[in-house]
């Protein structure tokens, strides 16, 4: 007989809770950020092909703004960070096309991300799904980033990661 009846309870809870993102901490100490080659735009659900069809709404709560290539996509993202704080990452790591090239030497899978300090949001933690308008279903990395920082970062072919901040202090694209 279990004589602390809600010892289930906070076993089942506990995992969930211990590594939760901190999304007020994310919102009021967001990078600031430069992104070459890519524009802003408020992280909502769209039916543009380009947009998001998916967001959960703990973006929509923080008043996330996506950077997003302004042209075609070539893989890669190259940020500059202007100011201290949280920085996310949004990557797809499905098929894109062959491995001809030098983008797969320079591509990081899940496992490097973690590697460097990244820290991946659970499906828990984002309370849903993220998904481009193709229909590529993303993974989110977040990372408290330092002013100085140049971030040369690629995870697929033609998809780059897609740099997301919360309560934006947004600094304009090169």
């Amino acid at each position: 007989m279990n004589s602390h009846p809600l010892l289930p309870l906070l076993i089942a809870v506990l995992p969930c809770s211990v590594f939760a993102a901190d999304w007020v901490a994310m919102d009021q100490n967001p990078a600031q950020i430069e992104v070459a080659g890519m524009h802003t735009t408020p992280l909502v659900e769209s039916k543009e092909p380009t947009g998001w069809a998916k967001v959960p709404r703990v973006f929509e709560t923080y008043h996330a703004v996506s950077y997003t290539p302004a042209d075609k996509y070539d893989g890669e993202a190259i940020i500059t960070v202007t100011g201290d704080g949280y920085l996310l990452l949004a990557c797809n790591f499905d098929y894109q096309g062959n491995k001809h090239g030098a983008w797969v030497a320079e591509a990081w899978d899940e496992q490097k991300f973690k590697s460097k300090g990244w820290h991946l949001l659970s499906k828990h933690e984002l309370v849903g799904d993220l998904v481009k308008g193709n229909d590529r279903a993303q993974v989110v990395f977040a990372k408290e980033v330092h002013k100085g920082e140049t971030l040369h970062l690629r995870c697929n072919k033609y998809d780059p990661p897609f740099p997301i901040v919360l309560g934006a202090k947004i600094t304009a694209a090169r």
